[in-house]
C-alpha cells in the first residue's frame, strides 16, 4: 500500500511546495488538488517541471482531484469539461499519474433516479474515452449531499458507463455522512473497483436535517470525529485492497495551522488505524 498526501489538507500552498511537504511529512505520494493545479498550469511552468520535482523528492503522483459537475446537461459547460479532461489527462500522462477523480454534483436533482444515472453515465463515458487515449483512469466519488451518493447508485452508474477505466474512491466521510453505505457493504466490493481510499472523519446532520457547509462538519483530523474509522478500515482491508490511502478534511481551523505538522499528524493517525485493523 501507499500513503498519499491529499492536496486539500494543505489548502493554501502550491503544487511544488506540496511535493516537498509530502516528502518531509513521510508520505509516499501526492494527490494533486485541481485548484492548485489550475493555478500551476496557468503559470506556464509545464508538467515536465512537476515530473522532475516528483522524481527529485521520491514522491509518486497518485491522483488528481477533481473534475467536478460531470453530470451537467449544459452543452457549453460540458464542452469545457471535456477540454479540461484532455488537458489534465495530458498532464497526468507526463507526471505518470494514473488516476483523475470525477464528481457529479446536484444539477440533476429534479430528475428521476434512472434519468440521473443515464444522463450522468452518458457524460462520464465520453470522459472515460478521452482517458483511454492517454492511459488514464477515473475514480468516482459520491459526494454526500448529491443525488447520486449511495454505493448502490455508484455501482449502477459504473454499470451504465461500462468502461474499463472507471472505478470508485471510497471516502469514509461521504458514504457515512450520507448513510449511503455501511462497512458491511464495502466488505463485499470487488477490490478491482476500488481505485483509492480517503480515510476521512467528521460529523453529519441528523436524519432529515438540511446539509450545512462541509467545513462545519469536517474540520477534524481522523480519529477526532464520530466515524468508527476502524470498522471502515477493516472493511477495506477485507476486500483485499492494497492500493493508495489518503486523508482528507475540510476545515478553516486546520487549514490555518502549520501544513507540515498537520500533514505529519494525519499520516501518523492513518497508519495507526491501518496497522491495528
Amino acid at each position: 500500500m501507499i500513503y498519499a498526501l491529499h492536496g486539500l489538507t494543505i489548502r493554501y500552498s502550491n503544487i511544488i511546495s506540496d511535493i516537498r511537504l509530502a516528502r518531509e511529512a513521510g508520505y509516499d505520494a501526492l494527490e494533486l488538488h485541481t485548484d492548485k493545479l489550475d493555478r500551476y498550469i496557468a503559470s506556464n511552468l509545464g508538467a515536465k517541471y512537476v515530473a522532475e520535482k516528483l522524481e527529485e523528492h521520491g514522491i509518486l503522483a497518485s491522483g488528481i482531484d477533481i473534475i467536478g459537475a460531470v453530470e451537467t446537461q449544459d452543452a457549453k459547460a460540458f464542452a469545457a469539461i471535456l477540454e479540461k479532461t484532455k488537458l489534465l489527462c495530458k498532464f497526468a500522462n507526463v507526471i505518470d499519474c494514473p488516476t483523475i477523480q470525477l464528481n457529479a454534483f446536484s444539477e440533476l436533482e429534479p430528475f428521476t433516479e434512472p434519468e440521473r444515472i443515464r444522463l450522468t453515465a452518458k457524460n462520464i463515458a465520453q470522459i472515460c474515452d478521452i482517458g483511454l487515449e492517454f492511459g488514464i483512469r477515473f475514480q468516482l466519488e459520491a459526494a454526500a449531499w448529491t443525488p447520486i451518493h449511495t454505493l448502490e447508485q455508484c455501482q449502477d452508474l459504473l454499470e451504465a458507463v461500462n468502461k474499463p477505466n472507471l472505478g470508485l474512491v471510497i471516502d469514509f466521510w461521504h458514504f457515512w455522512a450520507s448513510r449511503g453505505a455501511t462497512p458491511e457493504q464495502i466488505r463485499a466490493l470487488d477490490p478491482s473497483l476500488i481505485y483509492a481510499v480517503h480515510i476521512s472523519d467528521g460529523f453529519r446532520p441528523e436524519i432529515g436535517a438540511p446539509w450545512v457547509d462541509e467545513t462545519l462538519l469536517r474540520d477534524v483530523l481522523v480519529g477526532d470525529g464520530e466515524i468508527p474509522i476502524s470498522d471502515w478500515v477493516d472493511a477495506i482491508k477485507a476486500t483485499g485492497f492494497d492500493g493508495c490511502y489518503s486523508g482528507e478534511f475540510l476545515g478553516h481551523t486546520l487549514w490555518e495551522q502549520d501544513h507540515l505538522e498537520v500533514a505529519g499528524e494525519y499520516l501518523r493517525r492513518m497508519k495507526a488505524f491501518v496497522s491495528k485493523s
